[in-house]
């Protein structure tokens, strides 16, 4: 079950490498392995869960509640969900697709998660979840949401990516500069750190690297979620300077679908054996 226990009664953000990489499925096999000890919440940012994605018109996987559940869907939703179910809260927030509702699952059937448009009102909805009973609540969404959404509470993230032989290097590299990134420290305040201290306001790109006159010292980088380097880039950055973090989520572990790329060839190319404990793959291939 690798890293799937450390979730229980944590907020718990579900980002992708790409459209389709696999989140809702992730989902469902999380919700199944968690259910048990309480109520489970599961909101999105944007919508998960319809029968096609809106953008390409492939199927997509419907998320499976169970009697207990709390979701949040658009109350344009409702009528075509298979579900039978309560009503707990409408926010009176706007969205393209109506009011989110927030629900709680009477029996078991298949519904279409949605969420707001912004990060204060996802953190007032995780709130109500939490006041109606919630422990652990999933957020099957961006990325840019996690620092912000979660400072303060016990959240953690889960980064999926879709594997295929096309991108593989690219997306065992992605893995490795994640599972690196997350090691690096947060500055503390009153820490004494390595001279020169620089400070990188936004996001770290490669043109915003100090050049090589800047030698040494400490780098403190806004936010984890910012850093928009190749494997190369960082390892040199890495190289060049100590590294602190302003802000960092917690990373909980890896989600991995390989498409006809072999296991034994993709750890090879991540070349990360302490990451083996924290990579559940194929989610879709195990019995749900």
């Amino acid at each position: 079950m690798h890293f799937i226990k450390g979730l229980k009664d944590r907020t718990v953000f579900i980002v992708g490498s790409k459209k389709n990489a696999g989140k809702t499925t992730f989902l469902n096999y999380a919700l199944n392995r968690l259910r048990g000890s309480g109520p489970i919440g599961a909101l999105s940012v944007g919508v998960d869960g319809e029968r096609e994605d809106q953008v390409f018109g492939h199927p997509k996987p419907q998320i499976r509640a169970e009697r207990g559940d709390l979701l949040l869907c658009a109350e344009t939703a409702l009528p075509h969900a298979d579900l039978h179910y309560e009503i707990l809260n409408v926010y009176p927030l706007r969205t393209a697709i109506g009011r989110p509702v927030l629900l709680r699952a009477l029996r078991p059937g298949r519904a279409e998660i949605s969420g707001p448009e912004n990060n204060e009102q996802i953190a007032e909805v995780l709130a109500d979840m939490r006041r109606h009973g919630a422990g652990t609540v999933f957020v099957d969404g961006a990325v840019d949401r996690i620092t912000q959404v979660a400072a303060g509470g016990r959240a953690a993230f889960v980064y999926v990516a879709r594997v295929e032989p096309e991108n593989l290097d690219s997306s065992a590299s992605a893995i490795r500069l994640i599972w690196a990134a997350s090691a690096v420290p947060l500055c503390r305040a009153g820490e004494k750190l390595p001279e020169p201290v620089t400070i990188i306001d936004g996001a770290l790109t490669p043109g915003r690297v100090p050049g090589k006159d800047v030698k040494g010292g400490t780098l403190i980088i806004e936010d984890f979620t910012k850093v928009f380097l190749s494997w190369q880039q960082w390892t040199e950055l890495k190289g060049r300077f100590e590294l602190r973090f302003g802000a960092k989520p917690e990373l909980a572990g890896f989600v991995v679908n390989l498409y006809n790329v072999p296991r034994a060839d993709f750890e090879r190319k991540l070349a990360q054996p302490a990451l083996a404990e924290r990579i559940i793959y194929n989610p879709y291939a195990v019995g749900a």
